[in-house]
């Protein structure tokens, strides 16, 4: 074999190699996308049921509040008994009780000013009990006393969003779920979590976004 012949049979090797490597290559490359791809359809699976369970456990924890409501503007006194309160506020909204349909009752939150105080949360020992006074706050109007619902902590940010981006009097809940008009003809939307909220903003840009 000549000289000529040798290095025609090294780049003919050369040659060969090089393309099974850039063979093997490419199909390594396929294969690191197909897994990417694989991976990221896992994401977003694993974030679907992460974001369901999530719904699952606030509705739950809704659920559990569904006897409850929270009073707002009562001025505090040394030594009240918050039962007595709840009692009076029902008065006022002319409602008759008796401590026999209360649960329990207490403050919530750190202890504030004279001008702040802290509001009473307070459990009806029936879901019918608590319908009754709640469906009776419009008759504290003018007073400085609100009564609102006990809601769970995703469910107050979406309240408090929304009244945000549509304006106080467009937004309300009834037992946990929040009801948002958007326009002044429109039917009341039901939100129960920031998605859904989001899905809303886009869909009906309010003037300002919260």
């Amino acid at each position: 074999m000549d000289r000529g012949e040798l290095e025609t049979l090294i780049t003919r090797i050369v040659q060969s190699a090089t393309k099974t490597i850039t063979d093997s290559l490419h199909s390594l490359h396929d294969e690191v996308i197909s897994l990417k791809e694989e991976l990221k359809e896992k994401d977003e699976i694993i974030q679907e049921l992460e974001a369901r369970l999530d719904s699952k456990v606030d509705e739950l924890e809704q659920y559990g509040r569904r006897n409850n409501l929270r009073i707002f503007g009562v001025k505090e006194r040394e030594g009240e008994c918050t039962d007595d309160i709840v009692l009076t506020v029902a008065s006022k909204m002319d409602v008759t009780f008796d401590r026999s349909v209360i649960d329990r009752s207490h403050r919530i939150g750190a202890k504030g000013s004279e001008n702040r105080p802290r509001p009473i949360i307070v459990k009806f020992v029936s879901y019918a009990h608590r319908s009754q006074m709640f469906r009776a706050k419009k008759n504290l109007k003018g007073s400085n006393i609100t009564v609102r619902e006990d809601l769970t902590r995703e469910r107050l940010k979406v309240l408090k969003g929304a009244a945000s981006a549509y304006g106080v009097k467009k937004v309300w809940s009834i037992d946990g779920v929040i009801k948002v008009k958007v326009g002044e003809r429109s039917a009341p939307i039901s939100v129960r979590n920031k998605q859904q909220l989001d899905s809303l903003l886009q869909k009906h840009p309010p003037a300002t976004s919260y």
